[in-house]
């Protein structure tokens, strides 16, 4: 089994809603988004899993809508709650999307997403596993 992990950050403010019975203050924070393909088979004559660019552009193009903005004023954070785990569920969900959309010949078969992880903080995450 092979393992690519990728890793982006971004900045953005935000408030959770019915935090202890109230919205939050708004505050921001400097994500990091950690991204993990898995698969059991490289691809093609290169022999790597994904391609790094590939990846990094979905990855990039699923987190640029993110940056520097309030969550809260984003969709879908407009109706649902911009925790780091909610983020970890539409990264995911984003990136897959885009991943599966890639023409066949840029595709990875057999590759999937094992898990992204959103760093709030330096200690502290939130990590879905699709």
């Amino acid at each position: 089994m092979f393992e690519v992990v990728l890793r982006q950050s971004f900045s953005s403010s935000h408030a959770l809603r019915n935090y202890h019975g109230t919205t939050e203050p708004l505050h921001g924070h400097h994500f990091e988004v950690e991204v993990i393909f898995r698969g059991k088979r490289l691809q093609n004559k290169v022999k790597y899993l994904v391609d790094f660019r590939e990846a990094h552009r979905a990855l990039k193009a699923v987190v640029a809508p993110m940056d520097h903005v309030n969550l809260n004023k984003t969709p879908p954070f407009d109706r649902e709650n911009p925790s780091a785990e909610n983020l970890a569920l539409y990264i995911s969900r984003q990136l897959a999307r885009r991943w599966r959309a890639l023409p066949a010949g840029r595709q990875a078969p057999g590759v999937k997403i094992a898990s992204v992880i959103v760093w709030e903080t330096p200690n502290q995450a939130a990590r879905y596993l699709p």
